[in-house]
């Protein structure tokens, strides 16, 4: 990672947490991997752009839909700003196998959840829902964007294709921070 793009997202991660009240501290002061990832799924909608049958969130209440990561979830429900809709119209639905997923902008799907999660990414990637992740190797299985610890952060991978293909446009500025982003190979 060159130097440039280290002071660029640790910056980043410090307004987020300034922004939101601050997430909760793990030992030694550092914000938590769950309180991270929280952050980053609340800054999300802000870098996307859905396409008009999706519903897209703009200025109406944003709903990110969470399964098999009860911690994530918690982080998010706790952030101040959450509480408060005038400043963030964002909601939390914790999902269960078999639950819909019409009006969610948003799926995150946790590690211990994924090996069952197939007919839930299948079904978000149709409805333009973004779906975000924190396995190995599920950008190859639908996610768009994976979580993963890289130098001791919380860092994130970004498959392109998969979210054009779902009718989702990214930010420049969101492709930029992420560690590598994987684009459909041109035949």
């Amino acid at each position: 990672m060159t130097a440039w793009r280290k002071l660029v997202v640790v910056p980043a991660l410090a307004c987020l947490s300034l922004a939101m009240g601050g997430p909760a501290r793990a030992e030694g002061g550092a914000a938590s991997e769950d309180a991270v990832k929280a952050a980053y799924l609340y800054k999300l909608r802000n870098y996307i752009e859905w396409p008009p049958r999706a519903r897209a969130p703009g200025d109406a209440m944003t709903v990110i839909g969470i399964v098999g990561a009860d911690e994530v979830a918690g982080q998010l429900q706790a952030m101040p700003a959450l509480r408060d809709p005038r400043k963030a119209p964002v909601t939390v639905r914790r999902l269960r196998t078999g639950d819909a997923l019409s009006g969610v902008h948003i799926l995150y799907v946790g590690a211990s959840y994924w090996t069952r999660a197939g007919p839930m990414v299948a079904q978000a990637g149709a409805l333009a829902i973004l779906v975000v992740s924190e396995t190995e190797g599920a950008l190859a299985e639908g996610s768009m964007i994976n979580f993963r610890l890289a130098d001791e952060r919380i860092r994130f991978d970004i498959a392109l294709d998969t979210a054009e293909k779902a009718g989702l446009k990214m930010s420049s500025q969101l492709l930029t921070l992420a560690l590598s982003v994987a684009r459909e190979r041109k035949k």
